[in-house]
C-alpha cells in the first residue's frame, strides 16, 4: 500500500455496494401509480433529488405535485408501503462488482464507515440480512445527512480532511464530499454527474484500484 492511502474510507450504500438504485426508482413509481397523470412530474422530482431523504420527497410530492394534504398518518403509510416494495429485492439484489472484495480487502486495514439516507431502523434490518454490519466501524443513516456524517467521522477519527475518502454514486455524493473537504471517488451506477469527477469508475473493482494507485 502506498503512503497516500487514506486513513479512513467512507462509503455510500445504494448503487455503490449493492445494485439497488433501480429497485428504489421502480418503487417510487409503484407507490404513486394511482396518480398516472402526475407520474412524470413525480419521477422527475425523485430522480433529480438522489440525496433527499424519503420523507421530504413524500411531503413535496403530496403538497406540491398532487396538491393534497400531507399528514403524519400519510407519511407512515407511504413509508411502510415503500419499504414493503423494496425490502426483499434489496436483500436479494447483487452486489456491485468488486464490492465484497473491496470490503474484505480493506477491513482491518483502514476504518470503514457507511452512510445512507435510508431510515436507520430499516437500514439496520437490511444490513443484518446481508451480513454487512461486521465490516463497518460505524454506520450513519437518517436523521444524519451525509455531509454532517462525514464531518462527524473526521472528528471521531481525529484526522485531516485530506486523509479521508468518500465513495458514492451520485452528484449529490460528490457535492457532500466537496462540502466536507474530502476526496471523492465515484462508482458509476448510471446516475448523472453534472460536475467533473477526478476518479469515476464503473464498479468497485475500479474504486479499489483508484485507492491503491493514489
Amino acid at each position: 500500500m502506498s503512503s497516500m492511502i487514506p486513513r479512513v474510507i467512507i462509503l455510500d450504500f445504494d448503487g455503490t455496494l449493492v445494485e439497488s438504485v433501480g429497485i428504489k426508482d421502480k418503487a417510487f413509481r409503484e407507490l404513486f401509480s394511482d396518480y398516472p397523470e402526475h407520474l412524470d412530474a413525480i419521477m422527475a422530482y425523485h430522480l433529480a433529488h438522489n440525496a433527499t431523504v424519503r420523507f421530504i420527497k413524500f411531503k413535496h410530492i403530496t403538497e406540491y405535485i398532487l396538491r393534497e394534504t400531507y399528514t403524519p398518518r400519510r407519511e407512515k403509510k407511504l413509508s411502510v408501503r415503500f419499504f414493503q416494495l423494496v425490502f426483499k429485492q434489496i436483500i436479494a439484489c447483487p452486489f456491485v462488482p468488486g464490492a465484497l472484495d473491496f470490503l474484505g480487502y480493506f477491513y482491518g486495514k483502514i476504518p470503514l464507515y457507511l452512510v445512507s439516507i435510508s431510515p436507520a431502523e430499516e437500514f439496520d434490518v437490511i444490513l443484518k440480512a446481508r451480513d454487512l454490519k461486521r465490516f463497518f466501524k460505524d454506520i450513519y443513516a437518517v436523521p444524519w445527512v451525509k455531509v454532517d456524517a462525514i464531518n462527524d467521522i473526521l472528528a471521531k477519527e481525529k484526522i485531516a480532511r485530506s486523509e479521508a475518502v468518500f465513495i458514492g454514486d451520485t452528484q449529490e455524493d460528490y457535492d457532500s464530499a466537496l462540502a466536507a473537504g474530502v476526496l471523492f471517488i465515484g462508482c458509476n451506477s448510471g446516475k448523472f454527474y453534472s460536475s467533473a469527477v477526478d476518479f469515476l469508475n464503473k464498479d468497485m473493482v475500479g474504486v479499489k484500484n483508484s485507492i491503491l494507485t493514489m
